[in-house]
């Protein structure tokens, strides 16, 4: 398929979308089991490789085609509704585990010690112990999805790091940047990364208190 044909087939695909999302908001119920049938299942597959508990993975996507519903006419046809309601699930996936957070003291203080324990998690060895494996897996995912949400160069920087095993200086290789220049990214991204992890938790605080 040439560019213009793939710019073709966007531009009808989200025309297809402005029409599905006009029709829910008049209320018609085949429209809205339409949208159901087509996006739940896309969603479902996407908030399961970054939760893997199923229950939990059902109970949020309900969550997130009900919210989409009911705010359908904020939707503006700017980008496929799929984009937008992934941008929705993201949001509810980091919701989930700042949630987890405030109940979980692994997860409760995040500074440095527990960032760094955090991510380089990723790189270690898996273990035959159950519960160990489970908080392995939760705490791998709970890294999945603040990387989603950090500039592209920080997330990439942290993966190449703790994901994929890189040095410094194959870093720097890699991303065609000096080490002084590296190390600067690295930091910065791990700030980054603090960042959105303390902020999740602050909105669970305020989204608990005002419920």
């Amino acid at each position: 398929m040439t560019r213009e044909e793939r710019d073709d087939a966007a531009r009808i695909s989200i025309a297809r979308d402005r029409a599905l999302a006009r029709r829910m908001q008049r209320g018609d119920e085949r429209a809205i089991t339409e949208f159901c049938d087509e996006y739940l299942p896309k969603l479902y597959r996407y908030a399961l490789r970054r939760l893997g508990n199923e229950h939990d993975v059902a109970d949020l996507v309900q969550v997130v085609l009900t919210n989409a519903a009911r705010r359908i006419e904020t939707y503006r046809g700017e980008a496929s509704l799929l984009t937008w309601l992934v941008q929705i699930c993201r949001h509810e996936v980091a919701k989930h585990y700042a949630y987890r957070a405030r109940r979980d003291t692994a997860f409760a203080v995040f500074d440095d010690d527990v960032l760094r324990a955090m991510v380089e998690s990723l790189e270690a060895p898996p273990t035959d112990e159950p519960e160990a494996s489970v908080r392995r897996s939760e705490v791998i995912a709970m890294v999945q999805v603040v990387l989603d949400q950090l500039p592209a160069r920080h997330a990439e920087a942290l993966e190449l790091k703790y994901v994929h095993g890189f040095t410094s200086q194959e870093i720097a290789t890699h991303m065609g940047i000096g080490d002084a220049a590296t190390q600067s990214l690295l930091a910065r991204a791990r700030q980054a990364f603090r960042e959105i992890c303390s902020a999740a938790v602050l909105q669970a605080d305020l989204l608990e208190n005002e419920s």
